[in-house]
């Protein structure tokens, strides 16, 4: 399932770590992101060696996990670690208008594309394009498929089942 971070406030060490771990991250004007352990004699442990350079630019990422340093909500925007940003009060509003946008889509579709997306990341474009073509003709065979198709001629919202 599609995970969503809303972050307001402080979004350091674990709290970062956490957020990267997810699909989307919101964030508020407020926020402000990153992972200060190295400051404190140790190297981040909850994945953030491996999740902030897999998100962001690697230097951007050397640099936040070598000096320890936060980042502001506009400059996470800029560098591509959060999604969106809005005012403090629109933090849980937002992602969950995120989710329901998501649930709108045709659940198998968007589990298929999660999971294609996650075990392509470790994939040769090649072998990631292999997957991907699996899942369609996987997706091909759903009844959701076929009820996407129907609504799509009849102009109409489609009913999903999941299946």
């Amino acid at each position: 399932k599609p995970l969503i971070a809303a972050c307001n406030g402080l979004t350091i060490g674990g709290g970062l770590e956490i957020s990267l771990a997810c699909d989307i991250i919101i964030a508020s004007e407020k926020a402000r992101f990153g992972l200060p352990e190295v400051k404190v004699g140790v190297c981040p442990g909850g994945g953030g060696t491996q999740r902030l350079p897999r998100t962001i630019p690697i230097r951007l990422a050397a640099e936040m996990l070598f000096t320890g340093k936060n980042i502001d909500a506009q400059r996470a925007y800029e560098i591509g670690l959060v999604n969106k940003v809005v005012p403090q009060d629109q933090v849980m509003p937002a992602a969950i208008e995120m989710a329901e946008e998501i649930c709108e889509a045709a659940p198998v579709a968007v589990r298929c594309a999660k999971e294609a997306m996650a075990r392509g990341m470790s994939m040769s474009l090649e072998e990631g394009l292999r997957l991907e073509d699996d899942f369609q003709t996987f997706i091909m065979s759903t009844h959701d498929f076929k009820e996407g198709l129907t609504a799509f001629q009849e102009k109409r919202k489609p009913k999903w089942e999941g299946r």
